[in-house]
């Protein structure tokens, strides 16, 4: 579904991504996952476009990321990163994601307020109808932000550190969220994050990327303390998650 071939990213003619390769399978979760200023979020915005290569390639269903269009590659893959505050109520925000769908002849459609309303009835978000994104809480516009996700209606989702600055509760609700929608929609998902057990539970693999290369990627039950270790240079114990026998790791 998505292949990246020796992906190389210079920004302010500094190299940021060095020569990156990876693939990704239909329904796959993958989380990313590194230091800071390892180019992990340089990577997710790469393969929606955010950000050009500067050399590579990016396949996105066997056809190069340059030969889309805009609207042709918004209805194969969706970017979310942290939700600011703005003035557009929630129930707008989500319609407007439905915006590769448009027509300059028919305009917003019965069938894009009909998707609205569904993904924010998924993302228990009705209660936010017409209340401002700028009203709602961090946890409250990243619910809003999956389901404007969910109404663009994309194989592909791309999460920029989606739990970054939200409590235990919220951190939990939506990954659970990002999970459930994971599995019973199959929607390929790849993660920028920083809660490492929480890539750890959730992920099929995890590739692990620090001053622009790849460490290492490989099956998220393989990863083991000498990986968190090396890639972070503090010591990790492991220990083993009683509910699906992944690895947990706790600093030492």
């Amino acid at each position: 579904m998505i292949k990246a071939d020796n992906l190389t990213i210079l920004l302010d003619e500094q190299t940021v991504i060095d020569s990156v390769s990876f693939n990704i399978s239909s329904g796959e979760y993958l989380s990313i996952i590194g230091p800071n200023g390892a180019g992990k979020s340089t990577v997710l915005r790469s393969l929606c476009r955010i950000i050009d290569k500067s050399s590579g390639e990016i396949k996105i269903f066997d056809k190069s990321i340059s030969d889309y269009s805009q609207k042709e590659l918004a209805r194969k893959i969706t970017y979310i990163g942290q939700l600011q505050p703005n003035d557009f109520t929630a129930e707008e925000f989500i319609l407007f994601s439905r915006y590769p769908y448009f027509s300059a002849f028919t305009g917003i459609s019965k069938l894009d307020r009909d998707i609205t309303r569904e993904s924010m009835k998924i993302t228990f978000t009705s209660e936010f109808t017409k209340r401002k994104i700028s009203d709602l809480s961090s946890g409250e516009r990243q619910r809003v932000a999956i389901a404007s996700a969910l109404a663009q209606g994309t194989d592909i989702i791309l999460f920029d550190e989606p739990v970054t600055h939200l409590d235990p509760y919220f951190d939990h609700q939506i990954s659970e969220l990002i999970f459930d929608i994971h599995k019973k929609r199959n929607i390929t998902i790849i993660n920028v994050t920083h809660n490492l057990n929480d890539a750890l539970k959730y992920s099929d693999r995890i590739m692990a990327l620090k001053r622009g290369r790849v460490v290492f990627l490989k099956d998220s039950a393989a990863v083991n303390s000498k990986d968190m270790s090396d890639l972070f240079g503090i010591e990790f114990l492991s220990l083993t998650n009683p509910e699906d026998n992944k690895p947990v790791f706790v600093r030492v």
